[in-house]
């Protein structure tokens, strides 16, 4: 195995695309905290990237932020997606983005977060989006960050009000890094079990699903 010391990539996932929304600056300090442990990490904002609605039409597998997405994940050692809660569950456009990934999100570990403006921090959407990821055969990890209140966290010009939060993300992203060294070695010297379906077609589409 890779030296533990040796850097990961990492990406967070902003799962918020409104206008106003309060998890960007969490999903910041998320990305914050990856490269503090000394990782590689990218903000994959999806209201940047304007991921077209899943569809497998050719001119939808060629959209720049497709491609962007996917290539991102396909490299990522291990991912953190943060959504906020809307109606007791993650956003669609979390679901959208997952519909676009398959073999990227594959035996990679994946931490979880949640945002709401209640105490429990988006919790139900947590376990609900940890469910979806797992049908990709994605590893979600058992620590999650609950951003709770999220109106208390930072103050109007970005200063975190509350620093507990460091600590939290700290324990997750430390699990995090074992899993994705520990996967990263079964990839690459473990070969994968044989699936049903077919290999990807050529135009990157996942092929009737």
């Amino acid at each position: 195995m890779g030296s533990e010391h040796t850097p990961l990539f990492i990406p967070v996932v902003l799962g918020s695309i409104r206008r106003n929304r309060r998890s960007y600056r969490p999903a910041g300090l998320l990305a914050e905290r990856v490269a503090a442990a000394g990782h590689h990490t990218e903000l994959i904002d999806l209201r940047e990237l304007n991921l077209p609605m899943y569809d497998e039409e050719a001119v939808t597998e060629a959209h720049p932020g497709v491609k962007h997405l996917r290539g991102a994940l396909a490299r990522a050692d291990a991912s953190v997606w943060l959504s906020p809660e809307y109606n007791h569950s993650f956003t669609s456009a979390v679901k959208n983005a997952i519909d676009f990934v398959d073999e990227e999100l594959r035996r990679k570990p994946v931490g979880v977060c949640g945002l709401a403006g209640s105490a429990v921090g988006g919790a139900r959407c947590v376990e609900q989006l940890k469910l979806v990821l797992i049908e990709l055969h994605a590893v979600t990890i058992r620590d999650s960050v609950y951003f709770g209140e999220a109106r208390t966290i930072f103050d109007e010009d970005g200063t975190l009000l509350r620093p507990e939060f460091i600590r939290r993300i700290d324990l997750m992203l430390r699990e995090l890094t074992w899993y994705a060294r520990a996967l990263r070695w079964g990839r690459e010297h473990i070969p994968l079990p044989k699936r049903r379906q077919l290999p990807r077609p050529a135009d990157g589409s996942l092929g009737g699903r």
